[in-house]
Order: C-alpha cells, then sequence, then structure tokens
C-alpha cells in the first residue's frame, strides 16, 4: 500500500506566524497615516499662507498707487525725501489697503493689517539702484538711486501671522514675501 502523504500548505503554526507578521506591518503602516494627514494639513496651510502673502503684497506694491507727477522741487524739506515717499502720503496709500502705521525710523516703517490673519509689512526707507551701476560702468556713488534713476525702489518684507491655536491672542510667522515698491516720477498730463 501507498502511503498518501501530502506535503502541500501550511501548517497551522505556518498560518499563525504569518498573520503575526502581517498584523505588525499592518500597524506600523497605520501609525504612519495620521502623521501624512497632519502634515498634508500644515502644508495646506503654508500654501495658503503663501498665495496670501502674494496677493497681499501684490496689493501693496500696485505700479499705479505710487507714481509721483513730477513737480520742480517737490522734496519734503525736513525729510530731504521725495515727497510721494513722505510719511503722510505713505500713510495714505497703506491705509487704503487697510494698513496702520505701527513704527517708523529714519530708515524702515512698519505697518499692520489685522483680519483673519495679522500681516506687518515693512518697508525700507533707503532707495535700492535700479540700474546696475557696474552693467553702467560706473562705481555707485552716494545718493546715484535719487539722482540718476527715474524709477526707485524700495524693499519691502511682508510677514503673515497666523493666531496660535494653543493660546489665543498671541500669533506666530506663518509666511513671508519680498518685493520692491517702485516709485516713479511721471511727467504731468496737459499743458
Amino acid at each position: 500500500m501507498k502511503s498518501l502523504k501530502n506535503e502541500k500548505g501550511l501548517t497551522l503554526v505556518e498560518v499563525l506566524a504569518a498573520l503575526v507578521i502581517l498584523g505588525i506591518v499592518f500597524v506600523g503602516i497605520m501609525t504612519i497615516f495620521p502623521q501624512m494627514t497632519l502634515f498634508n494639513a500644515k502644508t495646506e496651510a503654508k500654501l495658503d499662507t503663501m498665495n496670501l502673502a502674494r496677493e497681499e503684497m501684490a496689493n501693496i506694491v500696485a505700479a499705479n498707487k505710487w507714481q509721483k507727477v513730477l513737480v520742480p522741487s517737490a522734496v519734503t524739506p525736513d525729510t530731504g525725501l521725495p515727497d510721494y515717499l513722505s510719511e503722510t502720503k505713505m500713510n495714505d496709500e497703506m491705509a487704503l489697503v487697510g494698513y496702520n502705521l505701527v513704527s517708523r525710523t529714519a530708515t524702515m516703517a512698519t505697518y499692520r493689517k489685522e483680519t483673519d490673519y495679522r500681516y506687518e509689512a515693512d518697508i525700507y526707507l533707503n532707495c535700492e539702484t535700479y540700474l546696475n551701476p557696474a552693467v553702467i560702468g560706473t562705481p555707485p556713488a552716494a545718493g546715484m538711486c535719487a539722482k540718476l534713476e527715474p524709477i526707485k525702489l524700495y524693499r519691502t518684507h511682508l510677514k503673515v501671522f497666523k493666531e496660535n491655536d494653543i493660546s489665543p491672542g498671541t500669533y506666530q510667522l506663518s509666511s513671508e514675501t519680498f518685493s520692491f515698491l517702485s516709485y516713479e516720477a511721471v511727467e504731468p498730463i496737459g499743458p
């Protein structure tokens, strides 16, 4: 008589060992999903505030708002700055987009706007050269920006703060962007 031994298949011990190993792997994988969800939520919030910062910066540096009709001797006597850079003009223009002056020094003006987020805009009052002096063959000179260039650039730093969920009333930096205000003297229209 032939013995019918069938060696195909798995024993109960092998099946149980496989289930234990699969369970360990499955639990390890499942712990990753909540972390991925949290990471995705933070990334989405960061992207939202980056887009808000870009839109807000576009509102602040809108080209037509910072043009100045050329007027002889249009210089504010107390500061020596062109009158379109005067504190009053800057405050008025920033107020049109919802910003209030927080502080002003000789080199920088800081404005703040409160909505769902807190926006802080720092406008640096030192003119940046629009034309690269190395390209035009002359070394940069003191006052070159004010004397030679019809378009004057002023560095602007916008920070977007989000209210902290854990401790209301406190804010954390969520996004920031940099740009330039372009002050341009334009010829008067008409005779």
